[in-house]
């Protein structure tokens, strides 16, 4: 067996102060991207809100629509020609107003969709972080405690 050399032992009290330099460093890190993961939820709520007022406006409008739509038949028989254009002009423009409504629900909806994307990427990038310095913080005391037996193992 080739006995391979003992490095020299670093010292606790320089480890001590690189891990919380590491530490206070991280904890700023986790910081800032749990507010932006809160931020990013919050917006994903706002805009839910959101499509939910558009939803309930759209609603009442379609429900206007198809109860005034018989009674347009209905006077369709008995007027002239510029009055069912008219008709035919409003009842366009009702609908021309649904569908900007509807592409601006699809459009708050992918957004939000996005945000609460972005904000799950950055929480799933503050449980790597926690990992890898829970994991060096790990191999650091295993460090300090090898070096304490070596150190034993010298003195006996």
């Amino acid at each position: 067996m080739n006995p391979q050399p003992i490095p020299p032992a670093p010292d606790a009290g320089a480890i001590n102060e690189l891990v919380k330099t590491a530490v206070h460093s991280h904890r700023i890190k986790l910081r800032i991207l749990t507010t932006a993961a809160l931020v990013f939820g919050i917006a994903a709520i706002a805009a839910s809100i959101y499509i939910a007022s558009f939803w309930v406006m759209m609603k009442s409008m379609q429900v206007e629509v198809f109860r005034d739509f018989p009674r347009s038949v209905q006077q369709a028989k008995s007027e002239t020609i510029e009055q069912s254009v008219q008709r035919i002009n409003k009842m366009l423009s009702i609908e021309a107003f649904l569908t900007q409504m509807a592409s601006t629900q699809a459009t708050a909806l992918a957004l939000a969709v996005v945000m609460l994307g972005l904000g799950m990427l950055i929480l799933l990038t503050v449980v790597v972080l926690n990992r890898r310095v829970a994991l060096n913080q790990i191999n650091n005391s295993l460090a300090q405690i090898s070096n304490q037996l070596r150190e034993l193992k010298t003195v006996r």
